[in-house]
């Protein structure tokens, strides 16, 4: 096998790839894609590398995706029909539905005419823990470096240092840093969906063109805020609210408690989703406010500021319901910011409406520190914001990620969270 010698050549510790060595086979050299609890691993392997390590393999794999293809593609065409149906006339996800069935049903009939499935650049290799001997993982850096060379399609991508490949891309004028790979994600076979994941799918395609619910907030305080419009406007200014717990978090004491209680009274805004007790699940209070509105999918994003540590931290979450009290954590993600100065972040706060109320009351009420506490609260708001920003994109990415196609790619997510026996709240 080729994958020995190159072994030699190249370390794996100084390249972009990940490498899995079996007691069933040659080396696996590609990109893991999870790996569980369990320790059951599935890899994206390019086909033609494959062909050359373990044709064998391949060729059983083909074997396999051509009997399973057509009965994927079938079953697809009969959910699809059934969404639709659930549909109203005038919902804008019939014309996606329907594109996307027209493309099924043609690809179905081209593979029943010619016997023959398309073949994808990449193949997805399941291996179950017992048939683990050993697997590297890169860090981050590296393998993004691996990934971007992918999509350029530069030569020997699985046998080549991270270095080499970073400077051939650089060359080419592209920075992997911040060149994105997520094409990739479409060049691997269509995969079959059991029902929970079926539903995560469908609501990732709803979202496409129908913001979820969004809670936001500070500590167990958490408000539905107003969507933004799919893929528009991350350069909003932060809700107001953030400020104004901001303001009361800097001012401190009873103070800051009893300006943050004004502030909700004047703003005339609910009280939010309050924690649930200890020991309980952090999102489950926004789960049970979301099933209570009747929705199967929503998102909640929280803010902690560590005014002493001048940071602030913005975690972001995506939930779908699977079943009636049973709710996935499909999407999560977090930044930690360090407070700085940002002008330009800091003007749009400032010229927020709702924001300018705040200010204008905490200056009027003459409290001790108030103008410091302002000043405080509004770097901490423009941290917050470029955070938010971040956490938003990296949503998107992961939303569009799987607006291409419904029979892929795969689908997974770490947890579960249950509201009851009976699902109520």
């Amino acid at each position: 096998m080729g994958s020995a010698a190159d072994n030699r050549q190249v370390p794996i510790s100084q390249r972009g790839v990940d490498r899995l060595s079996s007691s069933r086979g040659p080396d696996l050299l590609g990109a893991v894609l999870r790996k569980t609890p369990r320790g059951d691993v599935v890899m994206a392997v390019r086909r033609e590398w494959l062909q050359e390590s373990d044709a064998a393999r391949l060729k059983r794999m083909d074997e396999a995706r051509a009997a399973s293809s057509t009965r994927i593609w079938r079953r697809l065409i009969e959910r699809i029909d059934a969404w639709k149906t659930a549909l109203k006339p005038d919902d804008p996800l019939l014309v996606s539905l329907s594109l996307e069935r027209t493309r099924v049903v043609n690809q179905l009939k081209a593979v029943e005419a010619s016997g023959r499935v398309p073949a994808t650049r990449f193949v997805l290799i399941s291996v179950p823990a017992t048939d683990v001997s050993s697997l590297t993982i890169q860090v981050p850096a590296h393998k993004q470096i691996a990934l971007v060379a992918w999509v350029e399609e530069l030569d020997d991508v699985e046998t080549r240092s991270a270095r080499d490949l970073a400077a051939e891309l650089a060359k080419m004028d592209i920075d992997p840093a911040t060149a994105s790979a997520e094409s990739l994600w479409r060049d691997v076979p269509a995969v079959e969906d059991d029902k929970p994941t079926w539903l995560v799918r469908r609501a990732l395609k709803t979202i496409q063109l129908v913001e979820p619910l969004h809670f936001q907030g500070t500590g167990g305080l958490l408000v539905a805020v107003n969507g933004k419009k799919p893929g528009r406007g991350l350069d909003q200014p932060i809700d107001s609210k953030v400020i104004g717990d901001l303001l009361g978090q800097v001012l401190g004491g009873n103070l800051g408690g009893n300006l943050g209680k004004l502030l909700d009274q004047l703003g005339g805004r609910p009280g939010g989703a309050k924690p649930g007790g200890v020991g309980l699940d952090p999102l489950l209070p926004a789960v049970r406010r979301a099933e209570s509105a009747g929705r199967d999918a929503f998102r909640v994003t929280r803010f902690r500021h560590d005014v002493a540590g001048r940071r602030t931290m913005v975690q972001s979450e995506f939930l779908v319901q699977l079943d009636r009290g049973e709710w996935a954590v499909v999407w999560q993600a977090s930044e930690t910011i360090m407070v700085r100065a940002r002008p330009e972040a800091r003007k749009r706060i400032e010229r927020d409406p709702r924001v300018q109320g705040l200010l204008k009351l905490v200056k009027g009420l003459g409290l001790d520190g108030g103008d410091q506490a302002i000043e405080t609260a509004l770097q901490f708001g423009a941290a917050t914001q470029e955070g938010q920003e971040r956490i938003d994109a990296g949503f998107l990415r992961f939303r569009d990620r799987y607006s291409h196609r419904l029979d892929g790619p795969p689908l997974w997510w770490g947890r579960t969270i249950r509201t009851g026996e009976d699902g109520k709240p």
